[in-house]
């Protein structure tokens, strides 16, 4: 007997196969985990004929020649060389690095790269950046680098949850940059690789909040003593940066408006400290602006944002609260204001757009202010 053709799709997430459902393949998270929350994961099964392993890395023994070739590993034992992994890394290197500090004046970042390459799953997560950079930089290849962004992610998440370091003075700096940086890619990955409407994009934004969030804990254990690393520079300056202070006319509008609008004291409260923290990023980014020695902490103004907001905010955002998207179509100012790097592109158009198709007429004066923003530009 001639068996049937198999035409059932082989690449679907490993959740999607595990609960005999058809899977859509949207990477990193395909429709069916969004909707049910659930850990989406693709298997092993690359885009190359090569398959492309995790990267290992390990210090180096500072040990004689003599020594090594007696039966000590060393990096030239015969090891296949990872021509992707070092595409990512030299991208990282020389190009990625440049998204937060075009004018070259943060000198000790070089150095923190090259202190991050002994921490596997900080070195995943750096390559994992690199390809989604270099996904949005090279659109003939855009679904095979966004592919092992994905991958390389999961590899770093791994290895990360498998080794579940504690905060020490060794592990604070790599336990900082990991959560950072993962943090980063996760927002610039829901914001970039996204469908043009609501429907899709709320639900993402509102899980990639509470996977974030998670990195508050994490910073908020190593505060004191990263203030003894290398990155003091950037603690000095953030901490001189992020003050209270009144808020802006568009914001003050948009709280009054918040307040008429009785919605009861803890709704009004968890929109009161979004507002207020919006503020606070978007003194940052105008500071920033102003001064090119700290240029580099403009984008770090606009990412902070969603991790200063409460948890609960993205609850209400999930439910599709009006008064929640409008304040979401405000955070998208900053976004916009930022359009011309890869790292947000186009995201600020489309959510004041979005939102504003979506809740219609009777809230054109809640969406005056961004509405106007992103027309005078």
């Amino acid at each position: 007997m001639v068996r049937r053709a198999h035409r059932k799709s082989r690449n679907g997430c490993l959740e999607c196969k595990r609960r005999h459902v058809k899977c859509d393949e949207k990477r990193p998270v395909c429709s069916n985990c969004i909707s049910s929350e659930r850990d989406c994961e693709y298997g092993t099964r690359l885009l190359t004929a090569t398959p492309v392993r995790p990267l290992t890395v390990s210090p180096v023994p500072d040990t004689p020649r003599s020594s090594a070739s007696a039966g000590s590993p060393s990096l030239c034992d015969d090891q296949p060389v990872n021509m992707l992994h070092v595409e990512l890394f030299h991208n990282l290197y020389t190009k990625t690095h440049h998204s937060f500090d075009p004018t070259g004046s943060l000198p000790w970042l070089p150095e923190l790269l090259s202190q991050s390459i002994t921490t596997p799953y900080l070195v995943n997560e750096l390559l994992a950046f690199s390809a989604l950079h270099l996904s949005t930089q090279r659109p003939d290849r855009r679904t095979f680098y966004h592919f092992h962004a994905a991958q390389l992610q999961t590899h770093a998440l791994a290895i990360f949850n498998e080794t579940n370091p504690e905060v020490t003075q060794e592990t604070c700096l790599p336990l900082f940059l990991f959560s950072s940086v993962l943090g980063i890619h996760m927002l610039c990955d829901t914001l970039i690789y996204r469908e043009n409407n609501l429907d899709t994009f709320i639900p993402r934004f509102a899980h990639y909040l509470r996977l974030h969030h998670g990195s508050r804990t994490i910073i908020g254990q190593a505060w004191k003593l990263l203030k003894d690393s290398i990155l003091k520079p950037v603690f000095d300056t953030g901490m001189s940066l992020y003050r209270s202070g009144p808020l802006g006319a568009g914001y003050r509008k948009l709280l009054d408006l918040v307040v008429a609008a009785n919605l009861g004291s803890e709704p009004t409260a968890i929109y009161r400290q979004a507002i207020e923290s919006l503020q606070a990023c978007t003194n940052v980014v105008d500071i920033a602006d102003r001064e090119t020695h700290v240029h580099h902490v403009a984008i770090n103004g606009v990412i902070a944002w969603p991790v200063l907001i409460k948890l609960e905010f993205s609850e209400l955002l999930e439910q599709s609260r009006p008064e929640a998207l409008v304040i979401l179509a405000h955070y998208a100012v900053l976004l916009h204001r930022f359009r011309e790097t890869w790292l947000f592109a186009d995201s600020g158009r489309f959510l004041i757009q979005e939102i504003g198709r979506c809740l219609g007429e009777e809230w054109e004066e809640w969406l005056a202010w961004p509405n106007a923003q992103c027309h005078d530009t």
